[in-house]
C-alpha cells in the first residue's frame, strides 16, 4: 500500500478540508451543504476510479464493483462538531511529527480512504472480485442514522459487511445504545445552565448562572477547579474538563458533572441529578448493570441547556447486550422521577459469535499483518454494523493507540494509516477475491 500513500494523504486532506458537521437542510442536501460537499467528493473520487456509483437523495451514497453476492464496507463522511483549542486547525489536514491532524481523520474519513485504496490496489493488480463489493458512505451517522434508515428502505442489503469505524482487531459485540433527554422545571436558584452539543460527546466546558450559592458549594469549587464570578446580584460558575467519545466517558473529564456537583447543596432536584450522574457506570442512578459478554454499562451527561422555564439534560447510555432498552428506560424513569424522560433515539445491541466465518476471516487478516494472536473485543460505540444481519466493526483504531475520535486534535499516524489499509486489503482479498 505504500505506493498509494501520497494519493491517500492528498484525498484525505481534501476530505478533511470539507466541514461535514450537520447543517441546515437544503434541496438534495438533507444534512446541510458541507455534508453534501463531502458526499459529492466521495462519489466523484470513486467514479473516477471506475466504480459504479449512486447518490441516494443526498442521504447516503455508494460505489460498487464486481458481480455476485453483495458484500458491504460501511463508512461515513459526517463528523461531530470541531470543538475549540485545536493545536492545528481541524480542517487543515496538517502533517506534523508523522501524524495527520483533522476532524474525521479517525472517525471516519481516514478509514473510508484507507478501505477505498485497499480495494483499488486489488483491482489494479488485475484480480477479479468474486462478489459485488459495495463501499457505502453515510452522511448522518453521528446525529441519528437517517442516512442508514434511508438506505435500508430501498437498497439491497449486503449478505456480509464490515464497518471500519471502531477498533481492531475485530468487534463482534456492541452494547445497546440509547440517547435520552431529561426535562424538568428550572429550580429557583438556577438562571441558566449550558454545556456540550451532543449526548455522545463528554463536554469539556460547562457554565451556570445562579441566584445564590452556599458555603458548601464554594468549598467544592476550591477543590475542583471551578471558577466563580460575581455578576451583579448573580453568580456565574464555570468548569473545564476533557472531551472524549461518549462511549468511553471514563477516559475523559465531564465538565457538566462538575457543575452539577457544585450545585448539590442548592436544590433537591439538582442534588439528585448531580449524584445520579456522578458515576459513569450508572451505579448511583439504578443503572449499575453488566454481563459477562459485554461488560459494564456506561452513562454520559453530554449536554445541558435551559429552555424557557425548563432544564434539559442529554444522556448517552451504552448498555450490556443481555439487557433491553425498555429496562433502561424503566430504571431511568424510576430514578429521575421528577423529570420527563424522553428517548431521543436508540440502536439495538450486536453480538456475533467468535466462531462466525466473517469474524474468523477478519481476525486472521489482522493477525497476519500485525503478527499478533488477537481475539475479538466488545465496545460501547455504535457502528453501522448493527444495522445489518451479519456485519461487524473492523478497525480502524489499533489496540496500543489512543483513540481521538470526537476529541480536539483528532489525528492518525501515517504509519497506522498505511497499516490499516494493508489489513483492509488482505481482508477484502480473503473475503471477496
Amino acid at each position: 500500500m505504500e505506493k498509494y500513500l501520497s494519493d491517500m494523504i492528498k484525498d484525505l486532506q481534501v476530505l478533511i478540508a470539507i466541514n461535514s458537521v450537520l447543517g441546515e437542510p437544503a434541496p438534495n442536501a438533507p444534512f446541510g451543504k458541507g455534508v453534501r460537499d463531502a458526499l459529492d467528493f466521495a462519489l466523484k473520487l470513486t467514479k473516477d476510479m471506475g466504480f459504479i456509483t449512486k447518490d441516494i437523495d443526498g442521504y447516503i451514497g455508494y460505489a460498487e464493483v464486481g458481480s455476485g453476492e453483495l458484500f458491504g464496507v460501511l463508512t461515513h463522511l459526517d463528523t461531530v462538531p470541531f470543538g475549540e483549542n485545536w493545536t492545528f486547525p481541524p480542517t487543515s489536514g496538517s502533517i506534523v511529527g508523522g501524524k495527520l491532524y483533522g476532524r474525521g481523520t479517525e472517525d471516519d474519513k481516514g478509514p473510508f480512504i484507507a478501505s477505498l485504496y485497499a480495494l483499488k490496489s486489488l483491482l489494479d493488480e488485475g484480480l477479479t472480485p468474486q462478489k459485488r463489493i459495495r463501499l457505502i458512505f453515510g452522511c448522518n451517522e453521528e446525529t441519528g442514522w437517517k442516512c442508514m434508515d434511508r438506505y435500508l428502505e430501498t437498497e439491497e442489503i449486503p449478505v456480509m459487511a464490515f464497518s471500519p469505524d471502531g477498533n481492531f482487531p475485530v468487534i463482534n459485540c456492541e452494547k445497546g445504545l440509547a440517547h435520552y433527554e431529561l426535562s424538568f422545571e428550572k429550580p429557583d436558584c438556577l438562571v441558566t445552565l449550558k454545556a456540550g452539543d451532543r449526548a455522545n460527546v463528554v463536554p469539556d466546558y460547562a457554565e451556570a448562572t445562579l441566584n445564590a450559592i452556599t458555603d458548601v458549594a464554594i468549598m467544592y469549587a476550591m477543590h475542583h477547579n471551578i471558577t466563580i464570578k460575581k455578576d451583579g446580584d448573580k453568580y456565574k460558575i464555570s468548569a473545564k474538563g476533557k472531551s472524549v467519545h461518549g462511549s468511553t466517558p471514563q477516559k475523559g473529564e465531564n465538565a457538566l458533572v462538575k457543575v452539577l456537583q457544585f450545585m448539590l447543596s442548592l436544590d433537591a432536584k439538582l442534588a439528585h441529578l448531580g449524584a445520579g450522574l456522578s458515576d459513569y457506570n450508572g451505579k448511583r442512578c439504578n443503572l449499575g448493570l453488566s454481563d459477562e459478554v459485554s461488560g459494564l454499562l456506561t452513562i454520559n451527561a453530554g449536554y445541558a441547556k435551559t429552555d424557557n422555564n425548563y432544564v434539559k439534560i442529554g444522556l448517552d447510555i451504552r448498555y450490556p447486550v443481555s439487557f433491553s432498552q425498555d429496562e433502561i428506560t424503566k430504571r431511568l424513569t424510576e430514578y429521575f422521577d421528577f423529570a420527563k424522560v424522553s428517548l431521543v433515539h436508540s440502536h439495538n445491541s450486536l453480538y456475533i459469535p467468535a466462531d462466525n466465518p466473517l469474524v474468523k476471516i477478519l481476525l486472521s487478516a489482522y493477525n497476519e499483518i500485525t503478527g499478533e494472536n488477537a481475539q475479538p473485543i466488545t465496545i460501547g460505540g455504535a457502528t453501522y454494523a448493527r444495522a445489518l444481519p451479519q456485519a461487524v466493526a473492523f478497525g480502524s483504531t489499533f489496540p496500543d493507540e489512543e483513540g481521538l475520535a470526537h476529541q480536539i486534535d483528532e489525528c492518525i499516524t501515517i504509519e497506522n494509516f498505511v497499516k490499516m489499509a494493508k489489513i483492509y486489503r488482505l481482508a477484502l482479498k480473503k473475503l471477496c477475491f
